[in-house]
């Protein structure tokens, strides 16, 4: 029995140092990190840049009164869609009928008065004509009928400006378009200058999209379209896409149109205006969401972001050398989409980088190519 014992006591030593053997050949050998390498190429490459942007109906009109009074009448429903020159809203229309009335009185007495005077000075005419009365006469004659016909007028005057201002108790659509809400109700007293107008009419089919361009991102494209002028930049630039926040795409493309000729200093950049058509008024004034305008690059070299470690502002990418990585640090352009790179020095074509995890990479690691197993998976 004490025979047995020592054999497998023995045999256990053996064991463990073949396997102790086993692990110092194990560990000899280098360990290779496996990633996805890139090799570096030139291409065409389409730089989206988007700017949030707040939508503006080209026809957003507020109602406000011409006459003050006593809302008596609503003729349309909030949100309703009218037609130009439908009746929105009456004003107490009482005084303004009875200024109207009272005018028409004053022309009727002008009038009187200039016929009375017509004949007055007819009569004085043939008198002077006998010399049965001096030059004075007539003269006084001549300037009262003068007289007369300037109160007529004035009268007549007093008379169209009344009508007019009961014409402005009846409020009017003035395009086609989509009543907002109402801020008054029937009995309420509403003027001209008062701090709400009724509501505004809206007219959808046409849009404007206000945004704002920092004095780099101006420069940025003029450098880019190579313009020397704002107005050049304006005919060069290319078609847009409106997209809401929530994901709708604005079917029929727009344009950047204008720009503004100064800078706001309260947010340190320049407004700029896009202009979209939209027949099927799926948009509205105040819809927020983003255009992107893209610029297409010829012959550039690409990186994903994730083949890059930001460093205090230094980019670093992971060479692929004699198998093993090497940091080296390339330049980008400042503007990106967010997913891409587009390098302007450092790489050339031809080169192999790490294309993935470079916050993971150690500088001098040897590497090897992650392969892809058929279905897409990766070894």
């Amino acid at each position: 029995m004490r025979r047995v014992s020592h054999l497998i006591i023995a045999f256990s030593a053996l064991t463990l140092s073949a396997l102790c053997a086993g692990c110092d050949e194990e560990a000899a050998q280098p360990v290779k990190d496996c990633y996805r390498i890139l090799r570096v190429e030139r291409q065409d490459y389409t730089l989206n840049r988007e700017f949030f942007v707040k939508l503006e109906s080209k026809h957003n009109i507020e109602i406000r009164p011409l006459v003050s009074g006593r809302l008596t009448k609503i003729c349309v429903q909030e949100g309703a869609r009218v037609k130009k020159g439908q009746p929105l809203f009456v004003i107490d229309q009482a005084p303004h009928i009875a200024a109207v009335d009272a005018a028409k009185a004053q022309v009727a007495t002008a009038r009187t008065a200039l016929s009375t005077a017509q004949l007055n000075l007819e009569g004085k005419e043939k008198l002077y004509a006998q010399q049965m009365i001096g030059e004075f006469d007539i003269r006084r004659a001549r300037h009262a009928k003068e007289e007369a016909s300037a109160q007529l007028e004035a009268a007549e005057a007093q008379l169209a400006s009344a009508r007019t201002q009961l014409g402005y108790t009846t409020i009017n659509s003035p395009v086609d378009g989509v009543i907002n809400m109402i801020n008054y109700r029937v009995g309420d007293f509403i003027d001209p200058l008062g701090e709400n107008g009724i509501t505004i009419i809206n007219k959808n089919d046409e849009l404007y999209a206000y945004t704002c361009f920092s004095e780099e991102m101006l420069s940025e494209l003029l450098e880019d379209f190579e313009c020397s002028t704002y107005d050049e930049l304006l005919s060069k630039l290319p078609p847009i896409t409106f997209y809401s926040n929530w994901g709708s795409k604005l079917a029929q493309q727009g344009r950047i149109d204008a720009i503004s000729g100064n800078v706001d200093p309260a947010v340190g950049a320049t407004y700029g205006r896009a202009s979209f058509s939209d027949p099927k008024e799926m948009f509205r004034t105040g819809n927020n969401g983003y255009i992107v305008l893209p610029y297409v690059m010829h012959g550039v070299i690409v990186i994903p972001q994730e083949a890059t470690v930001d460093t205090d502002n230094k980019y670093i990418v992971y060479k692929i050398v004699k198998g093993k990585a090497l940091a080296t640090e390339i330049t980008v352009l400042r503007y990106n989409d967010g997913q891409s790179y587009v390098v302007t020095s450092g790489l050339e074509p031809g080169d192999s980088i790490i294309a993935e995890g470079a916050g993971f990479v150690t500088d001098g690691i040897e590497v090897t190519e992650k392969k892809e197993k058929k279905g897409g998976e990766q070894s």
